[in-house]
Order: structure tokens, then sequence, then C-alpha cells
């Protein structure tokens, strides 16, 4: 808990502006730290942050009805299934007015299958 504390901080020293999103990137976090630790998955510091930046644009841009253009469903492939369910779970438990689509998964699950990777090798 103590490692997403310090990340929100650091977070909101270069983006005071998002101030108002922390407490929802908070519980995001804080589910992504229990799926993890359920995996016996650790998350190094550096990850946590690009994570953190990750989870604080996708509370803004929900938050302001924005989307992120369609990817290409092939880019799926390079992803271990297991990493995108794990995104898709995340985000979709939060707040399920939000409707986080495709694209929203696919760039968490990105950062899910880096740590993943590089504690258990590539798929």
């Amino acid at each position: 808990m103590q490692m997403i504390d310090d990340i929100l901080k650091e977070l909101i020293e270069t983006k005071s502006e998002y101030l108002s999103e922390i407490s929802e990137t908070k519980q995001i976090l804080q589910k992504i730290e229990e799926e993890f630790r359920l995996m016996e998955i650790q998350i190094p510091r550096d990850r946590w942050l690009a994570i953190g930046a990750h989870v604080l644009a996708f509370v803004r841009r929900m938050t302001n009805g924005e989307r992120l253009p369609v990817i290409e469903a092939e880019l799926f492939a390079e992803i271990h299934p297991d990493m995108v369910t794990l995104s898709h779970k995340v985000l979709l438990e939060e707040k399920s007015a939000w409707q986080a689509d495709d694209t929203e998964a696919f760039l968490l699950a990105v950062h899910f299958e880096a740590i993943r990777a590089m504690q258990m090798g590539p798929s």
C-alpha cells in the first residue's frame, strides 16, 4: 500500500491537474496489487510508476468521455491471454459505467505482460 501512495504522490507532483482522479486511480492500483499478489508476482517500482501514470490517464479519459483510437486485433496475440483477461477484469470491476474498451484493456495488459515476462520469461 505504501508503494501505491508513494507513486500517486510522485505522479501528482508532475500532474497536479489530475488531482481529482487520484481516488479512482488508487482503487484500480489496489486491485492490481491484489491480483498480482495472488499470482505471487512482484511489481518493480519503475513498473508501478508506469502503471500509475497509465491508470491516472485512463481515469481522466473515462471521466471526460474520451476514447483512444481502436488498435489492431493482431496486437493482442503478442500479449499473454491471462494478462489481457486480467486487464479487462481490473478495468471493468472498478466502474462499470466507464465502459473501458479493448484498446484500454490492451494498453494496460502491455504493462502486465512486461512484468509477467520479466519474472516468468516470455510466453
